[in-house]
């Protein structure tokens, strides 16, 4: 027998031998135990502890943040005297001019002539900025509105559609005379009910009394403009309330936040004289005023005059028109202020 064939008898044999070894070699390198060696003055280490993340945090803001303040004190008396020494300045470093009401008018004027806006006979606004607060921190006055008649009256130039609600035939026949825009009785009623007819489609609804009933289902549709006693659009007379409201300047307040309203009102027109403007523009203040106590302090805050086109804003000096600014003391006690704007409601709504 060759030594080549004993080999190959033998190889099996020699395979098995060799996995066997590496599989114990490797049990006892695996599971060997391993003994560390100990002192007695062993160093041992302290815990981690994770700092406070609001340090290192206002520290980084610190680093990163640069806090840029206004220097300029925009609320105070010395702020508020600053007057510019030429006629031209910037004006983010002295306040807004203000004026008088005869200086904003003249003002406007000029920009009216023939060469610019050629617009004589614009009508003039009065831009407002309502104070909606009351006593109460967290209770605010709801949207003013009214209509009024003015001691000299003007063509406004605003779109005047009516609704009138009414079931005789001589009432209906007149409505027609004065050309309202939509007459009838019931039958007006559903078409507002199935959307045939939006309140978007007229400005004020009028009604008549015998009507009034059969109105109610529409209420919430109609919202402000439902027929109510104390505003003038429920009365037997048709002719009255229709010259009422054709005639007379309508006015509501628009919210911009809980407590800062805007309200934008017509006054007259640029042809007017001052005397007849102050004498309107009087009127209406007195009107809104008189929706809000005075003792809470000045309902007005800001008032502009503006006459489009020109887009110029003139303040006014608020103070010299507008009652409540010359009063003292104002309301503390929260229980009686709120009772009296209750009280203003309620007579409103009768």
């Amino acid at each position: 027998m060759s030594a080549i064939s004993v080999l190959q008898a033998l190889r099996p044999l020699l395979v098995a031998a060799l996995r066997t070894t590496c599989v114990n070699n490797h049990a006892k390198s695996t599971f060997v135990p391993v003994r560390h060696k100990t002192t007695k003055n062993q160093r041992k280490k302290a815990p981690h502890v994770a700092q406070d993340k609001g340090k290192w945090l206002k520290k980084a803001t610190k680093q990163t943040v640069t806090e840029t303040k206004d220097t300029r004190a925009t609320e105070t008396e010395a702020w508020l005297s600053r007057k510019p020494v030429d006629n031209v300045w910037i004006r983010t470093y002295y306040p807004r001019p203000r004026y008088s009401f005869e200086e904003a008018l003249a003002m406007h004027r000029e920009y009216a002539i023939p060469a610019m806006l050629d617009n004589a006979e614009g009508v003039v606004y009065a831009d407002m900025e309502l104070n909606m607060t009351t006593a109460k921190k967290t209770k605010f006055m709801k949207s003013v509105s009214s209509t009024l008649l003015l001691p000299h009256q003007f063509d406004d130039e605003a779109q005047k559609r009516f609704a009138v609600f009414c079931k005789k035939a001589e009432d209906i026949e007149k409505a027609k005379e004065l050309k309202a825009d939509y007459v009838g009785d019931i039958e007006l009623v559903r078409q507002i009910q199935d959307g045939s007819l939006e309140p978007s489609d007229f400005e004020f609804a009028l009604s008549t009394p015998d009507i009034f009933v059969e109105l109610i289902p529409i209420r919430n549709i109609l919202k402000g403009k439902f027929p109510n006693k104390g505003k003038g659009n429920l009365n037997s007379n048709i002719e009255e309330m229709i010259r009422y409201f054709r005639k007379g300047v309508s006015y509501e307040s628009i919210k911009e936040s809980d407590a800062v309203s805007k309200l934008q009102v017509p006054f007259g027109k640029l042809n007017m004289s001052d005397k007849q403007l102050l004498e309107n523009l009087h009127t209406i203040i007195q009107s809104i005023c008189k929706q809000r106590p005075e003792k809470l302090g000045p309902f007005i805050k800001k008032m502009f005059v503006i006459a489009p086109p020109s887009t110029e804003h003139f303040l006014l000096t608020v103070e010299d028109y507008v009652p409540g600014y010359k009063t003292k003391k104002f309301v503390e006690t929260e229980e009686e202020s709120d009772t009296d704007v209750d009280e203003l409601r309620k007579e409103e709504a009768n």
